[in-house]
């Protein structure tokens, strides 16, 4: 299925190459930037040339710059290897015997081919090799440098990725730290039970070892985190070795982090709106009006921050200097910065103005202002104007208010550390909004000037808010949305053996649209070995007709314009699947209509049954009016039946899962929804990729497309439905 999936979504040689991703990626949580960016100072624990065996009077960066020069020319000699390599191999044998073996023993590694696969309760993970003599050392897995990580290998067993394949084993198995590599990227892995999503640290080999480019910091990185001393010896020792120390150090840092950030966001509160008051004394303010107007601009702060380090809203140059939140973040360690004025504010306002693009906002080519910006519009409620908006405040107390949204004060270091607003989940905005709930906003009269402050109040009991937890939203998928998802994908696998006439419209224009010019001519990519079609053939015990539900409920979204439904997120993928039509849609006389072609290229005639003809008399095709043939129904249906049965499953799961409409009608800042999101988004982009373990961006575009298409939520709190959104 891996292979025919990516041979049909394979993009065409005229589209731009994607752009290579970042030379150090950092998945989920096993580790945290501060640790990454730490090591590469060199003033972590564990970072004296001793702790990697070296004598104390070597230095560390000559042995590591010597390594470099070394790894530099191994691969030079390996890249020369595998462009002699015939193409339709994965160069295995090369890749650990020319490459990575030795490269790893530059690291200290004394690898060991495991000469019989793992066996977990019956099943057998052919692990490579292991990282030392000893049975239970740390599994090293080395595949092809053909055999990209995160696609399944059709000749593993289990059908697994070899990303996934450690993984699992780490899971099963008592072993905590694991690497694999097809000798151009290169990840460490950690067991993890409650796996939500992948986490991993990713190395970009090719990229680090280019002789065109100076990656010694990112290769100096690599040897202090993942020389042979990080890790465990064995199973004993795997809860005291470096890398575990670290992990640990990260999960405590990363929760000092998000309970300071509640802190800091309830201080950031208060100090705005002192600060607001001060510089508008003559202004009146209703204590609760106000209150949710400054929590509605400091969530806008959060919202942007995440989205800046994430990468997901860069913006240009003019953004970053002049407009972003992230200036304010470089401002406030600048003490010339903390003035009287209020030019900080004024440019937050045009910030405002042009991200919700509303009808004063003029626009230059038919195009939004903020395009100059080079940001996209973000039209939600979030950005909506307030009151606030024609207040004014000075860049002091914006700053002082700022800094409490910037830095939190460490206790175990004694010092001021910066927010990771990149490694923050996004739930956490939730959490530390559910905190605010118990405050009652308070404006009294001070020594002659009014003040803003907090009384515990009620507000979380009288509105049933109440932050969901994690574990609790873990069952609530496991309970409610997999028993469904699972049925959909069956009921995709069983219509996916009927005939072309019982195919929705839907999957037929897609099929038309996207696979079939792309199919050969003959059966022989269904039957060639390289395919994988050998190992996926149709379930006898299939229905061949197909079977058809009408007791699936009609989504509600059906008749919605596409772009309003998107909200503001984009343009829709090519060739998205809509919404499972009504009941009565799907017999073979709405489905077979010539209306399939008409787009294309009007027909001449039909006969009786709806069966396009074509005028030259070929019973084969129909001509349109600019005189290019179109597959006729007869034609169509044959193709269908000779398509491989992956594609066909592809189209109907797709179909299948993008027509489920999951609502939460209490969703608070959303954490149910987004957990739904995510297991329906991994499950897209499965299905999509044909791989076990899709890339991150395959993920979030599929994350993406699941949101757009499957979630809803209603909340009687208005802020509450804005963070979620």
């Amino acid at each position: 299925m891996t292979t025919i999936l990516t041979e049909i979504s394979r993009p065409t040689p005229s589209l731009p190459a994607a752009p290579r991703g970042p030379v150090i990626q950092l998945e989920g949580g096993i580790l945290g930037p501060d640790i990454l960016e730490r090591l590469a100072e060199g003033n972590h624990a564990g970072q004296r040339p001793s702790d990697f065996g070296l004598p104390t009077n070597r230095s560390l960066l000559d042995e590591v710059a010597a390594i470099y020069r070394d790894a530099r020319d191994l691969f030079a000699v390996f890249q020369r290897g595998l462009e002699r390599h015939p193409q339709d191999d994965r160069a295995t044998g090369l890749t650990r015997a020319r490459w990575m073996v030795p490269f790893l023993g530059l690291l200290g590694y004394d690898l060991r081919s495991n000469a019989c696969p793992y066996d977990l309760g019956g099943t057998a993970f052919a692990i490579s090799h292991r990282a030392g003599d000893n049975e239970d050392a740390p599994p090293v897995h080395i595949v092809g440098a053909r055999q990209p990580l995160g696609r399944v290998d059709s000749t593993s067993r289990p059908r697994l990725s070899p990303h996934a394949l450690l993984q699992e084993f780490l899971n099963g198995s008592d072993h905590l730290w694991g690497l694999v590599t097809n000798g151009l990227e290169l990840r460490l892995l950690r067991q993890s039970t409650l796996l939500r999503r992948q986490a991993y640290v990713a190395f970009d080999l090719e990229a680090i070892l280019d002789p065109q480019a100076d990656r010694f910091q990112e290769f100096l990185l690599l040897y202090r985190l993942l020389h042979r001393t990080r890790l465990p010896k064995g199973v004993a020792d795997a809860h005291e070795c470096w890398l575990e120390r670290y992990h640990q150090q990260a999960m405590d840092q990363g929760n000092r982090a998000r309970d300071r950030l509640r802190d800091g966001v309830e201080q950031a509160l208060l100090l705005l709106g002192n600060g607001f008051l001060r510089a508008n004394p003559s202004r009146p303010a209703s204590p609760q009006e106000f209150y949710q107007h400054l929590l509605r601009l400091v969530y806008r702060f959060l919202f942007l921050l995440v989205a800046e380090d994430r990468r997901l809203l860069t913006g240009n140059d003019l953004y970053r200097n002049h407009y972003s939140p992230g200036r304010l973040r470089r401002l406030v360690d600048r003490h010339e910065a903390y003035t009287d004025h209020d030019d900080l504010w004024c440019s937050l306002r045009v910030l405002w103005h042009l991200l919700r693009n509303d009808k004063s906002c003029p626009s230059i080519e038919n195009q939004p202002l903020v395009t100059l910006l080079e940001l996209p519009v973000l039209n939600g409620d979030l950005f909506t104007a307030i009151e606030l908006e024609d207040w004014t405040i000075s860049n002091r107390d914006l700053l002082v208010a700022f800094r409490n949204l910037v830095y939190y004060f460490d206790e175990e270091t004694k010092t001021p550390r910066r927010v990771n607003y990149a490694a923050l989940d996004v739930e956490e905005l939730g959490s530390v909004y559910e905190s605010l709930l118990d405050n009652h906003p308070q404006i009294g009269e001070v020594q002659g000037r009014r003040q803003f402050r907090f009384a515990e109040g009620t507000e979380r009991k009288s509105t049933g808010s109440y932050y969901t937890p994690r574990e609790l939203v873990a069952e609530l998928i496991k309970s409610a949305l997999e028993p469904v998802l699972q049925e959909r994908l069956a009921e995709a696998m069983r219509m996916a053996n009927g005939e072309w006439r019982m195919v929705p419209k839907q999957i037929q224009e897609r099929f038309v649209d996207e696979i079939l010019q792309r199919l050969p001519r003959s059966r022989s990519l269904a039957t060639c070995p390289s395919s994988g079609q050998a190992d996926l053939r149709d379930d006898p015990g299939l229905p061949r007709s197909g079977a058809l539900r009408y007791d699936q409920p009609t989504a509600p979204s059906s008749n919605l314009d596409l772009s309003k439904h998107r909200g503001g997120m984009g343009k829709a993928v090519p060739g998205g699947v809509h919404s499972i039509p009504a009941p009565g849609q799907w017999e073979s006389g709405g489905i077979g209509d010539p209306s399939l072609v008409e787009r294309r290229g009007r027909l001449g005639d039909e006969d009786s049954g709806g069966t396009p003809v074509a005028r030259t008399g070929d019973p084969g095709q129909a001509i349109g009016q600019s005189g290019t043939k179109h597959p006729t129904q007869e034609v169509l249906a044959k193709r269908w039946k000779e398509t491989p049965f992956a594609i066909r499953y592809s189209l109907f799961a797709q179909h299948a899962l993008l027509s489920l409409r999951v609502l939460d009608p209490a969703c608070g800042s959303g954490h149910f929804l987004l957990a739904a999101a995510r297991r329906l988004g991994r499950e897209l982009a499965r299905i999509r990729t044909g791989e076990d373990e899709p890339s991150p961006d395959a993920i979030r575009e599929a994350v993406r497309e699941v949101i757009t298409h499957c979630i809803y939520g209603v909340d009687k709190n208005p802020l509450a439905v804005d963070l979620c959104k």
